[in-house]
């Protein structure tokens, strides 16, 4: 404390005391000026309480906030199957062929040209030489051996039962007529350019009426090019 403050602090105390010994004589002022003086110092010179401390400042509370969730990029993924996504372009291009319908014999000697696709082929081109043989693919009936279907030149159909028949196209002449049965590997025709850019055969396979992939039904002994002209 300073000496000013401390003067301040015991002035009201000695003016009091004056008072009382004015007003109560000397030996009364005599005793009470030196207890009056005591108190006010021990007053004047105790430190002032400190002030109380200030509450702990909360902590902050926890985060209420979700955790992002994991994204599905993040999870592993399934490989799909080797098959998947791949379109079923045909049906004889995807199914199976039963083993008792691979019974059908190449009709010509020479390699594919063009394959089947359903659209703008429904059959496979085989190429080869004018006059080459053309074989019937199996047992059958001719039920057409004219020129009249326009694109495919002289051409041969053959039935084979209830559900297949053959067509061979663009032949330079046709060795067989309306009726005819024929026999498997039998020529029936002569390979020619009839409506056609080129000297091939265009051969095709119907199933119930719908034109399919030849090839998965050649017999795997057949499957090559087709032995020679016998005659």
């Amino acid at each position: 404390m300073s000496r000013r403050s401390f003067f301040a602090c015991i002035a009201p105390v000695v003016s009091s005391s004056r008072f009382h010994l004015h007003q109560r004589g000397a030996a009364f002022g005599a005793l009470i000026l030196p207890l009056a003086l005591s108190l006010a110092v021990a007053g004047c010179s105790s430190t002032p309480p400190a002030p109380p401390a200030k509450p702990p400042a909360p902590t902050a509370s926890r985060s209420t906030a979700k955790p992002a969730p994991r994204t599905k990029s993040a999870q592993a993924k399934k490989s799909p199957p080797a098959n998947a996504g791949t379109p079923a372009s045909r049906d004889s291009d995807t199914a199976t062929v039963a083993k008792a319908e691979r019974i059908f014999l190449r009709p010509a000697r020479g390699a594919v040209i063009q394959n089947f696709d359903g659209r703008n082929n429904k059959g496979v081109d085989f190429a080869g030489a004018l006059g080459d043989p053309v074989r019937a693919a199996r047992d059958g009936q001719v039920v057409y051996a004219a020129s009249t279907l326009r694109g495919y030149g002289r051409l041969v159909m053959v039935k084979h039962d209830g559900n297949y028949l053959t067509a061979y196209a663009h032949n330079s002449e046709l060795l067989v007529k309306n009726g005819d049965k024929v026999k498997r590997g039998q020529v029936i025709a002569r390979m020619g350019s009839s409506e056609s850019d080129r000297v091939k055969l265009h051969f095709e396979l119907r199933r119930r009426g719908t034109a399919v992939n030849p090839v998965p039904y050649f017999s795997a002994e057949d499957a090559g090019p087709a032995g020679a002209d016998p005659g």
